[in-house]
């Protein structure tokens, strides 16, 4: 998969596909509980958009999917340590790019 992180004012971004396509989105969402052992805490889901919450490292981190930009993972700098929370996703990030989805 391609995926790009960047960051802003907010957020730490890490989007990993530009279509929002539900189906792949579960199938990312099964990889992450597989491949990262965690828990959701929170999944809300929408006509066009999903928030799924979940912890990995002590960094509170969101699986996002947005009709318009695709799905990515997020995390929000005022709730997160900065240099831990960009590491992890620097984990994720390394795991996915090499990650070939069953599609």
């Amino acid at each position: 998969m391609k995926v790009t992180t960047y960051e802003d004012e907010n957020f730490l971004t890490l989007d990993l596909f530009d279509d929002s396509d539900w189906t792949l989105f579960q199938i990312i969402a099964n990889e992450l509980v597989e491949t990262f052992q965690i828990q959701w805490k929170i999944q809300l889901d929408g006509l066009d958009q999903r928030y799924w919450d979940f912890e990995y490292k002590e960094v509170a981190l969101t699986l996002h999917l947005e009709h318009y930009l695709g799905i990515g993972i997020y995390s929000d700098k005022s709730k997160n340590e900065l240099e831990n929370a960009r590491q992890v996703l620097s984990e994720i990030a390394s795991h996915f790019t090499d990650w070939n989805p069953p599609v």
